[in-house]
Formats: C-alpha cells, sequence, structure tokens
C-alpha cells in the first residue's frame, strides 16, 4: 500500500511538468474550449510558460509554410493553377508575424495565443481543403512522400530554442515540488537544466524520498499537490473563457490590420495581392454582418459560443 501511494504522489507530480507539446498541424476549424486548449494555457501561468506556447506555434505556423510553398512549387511545375493556395500562405506568412511580434510577458498573453492559434487552424484547414479540391489522391500521396521528410533550419532552430525553455520550466516546476516535499536537490536540478540528467532520472529520486515519509505525511503531501492542481486547472478556464470574451471583435482589428499590410506591400505578386486582398474584405465584411445579427460589438459571441 505504502508502495501504491508513493507511485501516485509521484504521478501527480510529474504531471506538473506539462509536455508542452503543441500540435504542427490541427485538424479542427476553430480553436474549441476542449482539455488540450486548458492544458496549454495552464503552463502559460508560470515563467517561461508563455513564452514557449507562442514559440511553438510559430514553430507550427513556420512548418506549415514551408511544406505549403514545396507544394506550390512542385504544383507549378506540374501546370496547376495556385493562386487560392499562395494567398492562404501569404496570409499564414502575416500570422507568422504577428505570432513573433506577440508579447510573452504581457498580461494579454493567453488572449493572444488563442486568438492567433484560431487563426493559424482555421488557415491551416482552409490550404488543406483547397489542395484537395485542387488535386487527385495521388498526386496528394506524392506530395504527402515528399514534404514527410522534409527539414528546415528555421525550424529546427526554433525546435532547440524551444528544448532549452522546456528545460527550464520544468526546472523551475522541479524547484517548487522539492520544495513540498523537502529540500531541492540543486545539483541535480542544475544537472537537469543543463541536459546531463534526464526527467526520468529526476523522477526517481523523487519516487525515493516519496518512499522514505511516513504514511501522514505522504497524505499531507498528496492532498496539497491535488488542491494546487485543481486550482491551477480551475484558473486555466477562468482565462480560456475570458479569451473568448469579444473574440470577433479583436478577430476584425487583425484582419483590418493583415488587409493594410498587403494594400501597402509590394514584394507579393500582384494577383495573389489582389486575391489576399478580397478574401480579407470579405471576412470582414461576414464579421461585421455577424456581430449585428448577435447583437453588436462586446457581446461576446464568437466560434467558441
Amino acid at each position: 500500500m505504502k508502495k501504491i501511494v508513493g507511485i501516485m504522489i509521484v504521478l501527480v507530480l510529474m504531471a506538473s511538468l506539462t509536455p508542452l507539446a503543441l500540435a504542427d498541424e490541427a485538424g479542427e476549424s476553430e480553436v474549441e474550449i476542449d482539455a488540450e486548449t486548458y492544458n496549454e494555457v495552464e503552463a502559460m501561468e508560470y515563467p517561461y510558460g508563455a513564452e514557449i506556447r507562442l514559440l511553438q506555434l510559430e514553430k507550427a505556423v513556420t512548418k506549415n509554410i514551408v511544406k505549403g510553398e514545396e507544394i506550390v512549387s512542385v504544383l507549378k511545375e506540374s501546370g496547376y493553377n495556385t493562386t487560392e493556395l499562395e494567398t492562404i500562405l501569404a496570409e499564414l506568412e502575416l500570422l507568422l508575424e504577428e505570432v513573433q511580434s506577440a508579447d510573452a510577458n504581457s498580461t494579454n498573453a493567453t488572449q493572444e495565443f488563442v486568438d492567433l492559434k484560431h487563426d493559424a487552424i482555421e488557415l491551416t484547414k482552409e490550404f488543406r481543403d483547397a489542395l484537395h479540391e485542387l488535386i487527385d489522391d495521388d498526386m496528394a500521396d506524392g506530395l504527402q512522400e515528399r514534404i514527410r521528410e522534409m527539414t528546415c533550419e528555421q525550424v529546427q532552430n526554433l525546435t532547440t530554442k524551444i528544448q532549452n525553455r522546456i528545460r527550464h520550466y520544468n526546472r523551475n516546476q522541479l524547484h517548487r515540488l522539492f520544495g513540498i516535499i523537502g529540500e531541492a536537490n540543486e545539483s541535480l536540478l542544475g544537472q537537469y537544466t543543463e541536459g546531463n540528467v534526464t526527467k526520468d532520472q529526476v523522477k526517481n529520486q523523487i519516487s525515493k524520498m516519496v518512499n522514505q515519509m511516513a504514511k501522514e505525511k505522504r497524505n499531507q503531501i498528496f492532498a496539497e499537490i491535488k488542491e494546487t492542481k485543481i486550482k491551477n486547472h480551475i484558473q486555466a478556464i477562468i482565462c480560456v473563457e475570458n479569451a473568448t470574451e469579444g473574440f470577433q471583435e479583436r478577430k476584425q482589428v487583425r484582419l483590418n490590420n493583415r488587409l493594410q499590410v498587403m494594400q501597402n506591400s509590394s514584394g507579393v505578386n500582384v494577383q495573389v495581392q489582389i486575391q489576399i486582398q478580397n478574401r480579407i474584405t470579405n471576412r470582414i465584411n461576414e464579421i461585421n454582418v455577424n456581430v449585428g445579427n448577435n447583437g453588436g460589438p462586446g457581446n461576446g459571441k464568437g466560434p467558441f459560443n
């Protein structure tokens, strides 16, 4: 029984070390209030968490742009009309700039992350749908095989940067956990941060400390950690719910900004430039209609409701 309780405590402890994984491509048309979003936002309440989430979103968008550009290049060589695909990629480029300029230390970091993630998912799905309408299954299989093993220096650099931030994030979490169960092993934490010790090795150290405790102490720690996890999850729910308020109005602002940037751009194919301006203008008009039908600005209506 002592061993079982000890294992349960370690599992709860290690759950605080959020995997911090974000899908490179998402299959939904809008960001939903689901467990994935809650978990992502929950990590943003801690040091390095918001920076990691935004870096992961930057990496995901960058990978999709690189893959999209390769697809367009192949299709152009085969005589396909790729104007629509190029238009979506052009807007993804604008979105990437917005992600890169997002401030992880801002009080609105969670809101920005939810907004930009929504746009990334939406644009990725639009690209995928437009591609499927353009090509047959054989061509799709060939393209999938071609982009599967693609590498990009920019993506690799982001991966390294993310891994570094995750180690610092987990180091802080481990220090906090050690503080709950006993004195922190600063030497071990330092080795973990430098990459000389794995998370499993730290987990084993925690297991040894837990198994040496009296039953009353283990139960007290288990209750304390469980209460903290519940509080953190509730706070994440509140943050996500707050981020949905005024979502459509903020999206309209983002689209207007992209429209202005595109109108002033001189390095884009004229046909693509015209089409993306029309795309964005149409979406702005749709939002105006939807906001009007839902009772005007400030009612908090959006794709989450």
